[in-house]
């Protein structure tokens, strides 16, 4: 059987090598001065329903089976008898080497998910194959290695779905736990930073209330090359006003695609190249609004096709980060609402300063450090002298109105260490640590005194203020015992008649 009906059923490909007319210009010649050998090889080839490449001679001639013309994309036909090198130059580097060992009687090699940069569809693209490499003996030579026969399978789309699907259990574990929604944010693009094959650079936009876009209340970023890198990507999103445009496109569907943002060209990778001219931006949500509550962007990488496998991942990854800031918003309320409640048992509603709980707690640490070699420590009880007829005359608000007054004097008349606090009714206190004599606690009680006895509401009687002062020394360590000696100072103030401020001795507890 002559060599053009065995090409002729050699399918596509073999109908491919019958109508190329330049085999004269290639190393291998016409087809039918072709040896036994290549022949061999070739018809082997062209009858295999797996994807297998003949490469003959030192040029390494390209000839390949219908299985291969997929892969090919619109190299098909042209690659024909065409030389390696000048048909796969990006690929070069690394499919050179193996070749010449295979060439050189290194024997056979193959290689496994070996990534390849190709360009076969006008665009260099990230793939990867698994292949080998075998010799081909001329028989007719004394067994000179001739050529290659090469089988391989492409496994780009298992490489990436397994690159990505690790990607998002390595989020998913990053972002359990998590308590505040920033730290979301910062997990979220510390972790895609990790991948830039698939997403070079992310954005992690956070706000309180929509549409509040013009200040997000924090935004982290992923890939991007250092601070003014990030100053330049904000400011050109700012600039261009297309933070409302995405979220209004993406808060009723799925991820909107950005290209060509004016002003791009200048910001750059961690690397220091070139960011991607296109992102996808996807709406961050949570179960309780419809309205995002943020704005998660990716870039896109040239070397990827951004295709509904692409889209899909994004959008699982905003999912992902969606959950996370949903589950930390969450733990924030928990934790606000526990903060509140300790504060509230600890604080006195109307005026907001520690109550007696509070306080005297104050006093038992402040006791323990004078003991440990700081100075002394002094407590001021205080009760207003005449509040009882505010109340009756002008009402309780306007009783209210006058703790808040006492409360905001004290705390302008006390040392900025001190601590002030109202126990209940009109009775308020007043601790002082590093108290150097006697002197200057007095000093203290003189002033609260003079404050209090400004304070005046309306045409009611004056108000003042007994204040019974207790220090701490051998027979007062205990918080209680020091609180209830200045509570009998107190009263002994307010029997000489109120408005002054006494000294607690011994003589006043008999």
């Amino acid at each position: 059987m002559k060599i053009d009906a065995l090409l002729a059923a050699g399918g596509a490909a073999g109908r491919a090598i019958a109508a190329k007319s330049d085999w004269e210009s290639t190393a291998l010649g016409p087809p039918g001065g072709w040896g036994t050998s290549l022949c061999t090889a070739l018809f082997m080839c062209l009858e295999s329903r797996f994807p297998m490449i003949v490469m003959w001679g030192s040029e390494l001639a390209y000839i390949y089976n219908d299985a291969c013309i997929p892969d090919l994309g619109d190299k098909h036909p042209d690659a024909m008898g065409r030389p390696f090198k000048s048909l796969w130059p990006e690929a070069w580097d690394e499919v050179g080497p193996l070749s010449a060992q295979v060439m050189s009687g290194g024997g056979s090699t193959w290689s496994v998910n070996k990534r390849l940069l190709i360009k076969r569809r006008g665009y260099l693209a990230e793939t990867y194959f698994t292949f080998s490499f075998s010799p081909i003996r001329n028989i007719s030579d004394y067994g000179r290695i001739a050529g290659l026969l090469s089988t391989y399978q492409e496994t780009t789309q298992e490489v990436i779905r397994a690159r990505r699907l690790a990607c998002q259990r390595e989020l998913t574990a990053s972002l359990a736990g998590l308590r505040t929604q920033r730290s979301v944010g910062t997990h979220a693009t510390a972790v895609l930073e990790k991948y830039p094959a698939d997403i070079p650079f992310s954005v992690v936009f956070l706000w309180e209330r929509y549409p509040l876009l013009s200040a997000p209340q924090s935004v982290t970023t992923g890939g991007l090359g250092g601070r003014q890198a990030r100053r330049s990507f904000l400011a050109e999103l700012h600039r261009c006003g297309v933070l409302p445009d995405i979220v209004d496109a993406v808060s009723t569907g799925r991820g909107r695609v950005i290209q060509q943002l004016p002003g791009w060209d200048s910001i750059r990778l961690a690397g220091g190249s070139p960011a991607p001219t296109t992102a996808v931006a996807v709406a961050l949500r949570n179960r309780e609004s419809s309205a995002p509550i943020g704005l998660f962007i990716a870039g896109v990488s040239d070397l990827i096709a951004l295709d509904e496998d692409y889209r899909d991942f994004v959008e699982a990854i905003a999912g992902q980060i969606s959950f996370g800031l949903m589950l930390a918003r969450t733990r924030e309320a928990e934790r606000d609402r526990a903060a509140s409640a300790r504060h509230s048992s600890l604080h006195d509603a109307l005026t907001g300063l520690p109550n007696r709980t509070s306080f005297l707690k104050n006093v038992g640490r402040a006791l323990l450090q004078s003991q440990r070699g700081g100075g002394a420590v002094a407590v001021l009880f205080i009760d207003l002298d005449g509040f009882k007829a505010v109340n009756d005359t002008l009402g309780h608000r306007a009783g209210d109105d006058l703790l808040c007054e006492v409360a905001s004097r004290l705390r302008r008349t006390t040392r900025p260490g001190d601590v002030v606090a109202r126990f209940a009714g009109d009775e308020f206190a007043v601790l002082c640590v590093d108290v150097a004599s006697i002197g200057s606690v007095e000093q203290i009680a003189g002033r609260a005194a003079e404050a209090l006895a400004l304070a005046r509401s309306g045409g009611a009687s004056a108000v003042t203020a007994s204040v019974g002062v207790a220090l701490s020394g051998p027979e007062l360590l205990d918080p209680e015992d020091l609180l209830h000696a200045a509570d009998i100072a107190m009263y002994a103030a307010k029997r000489q008649g109120g408005g002054r401020f006494l000294l607690y001795d011994d003589s006043m507890s008999s």
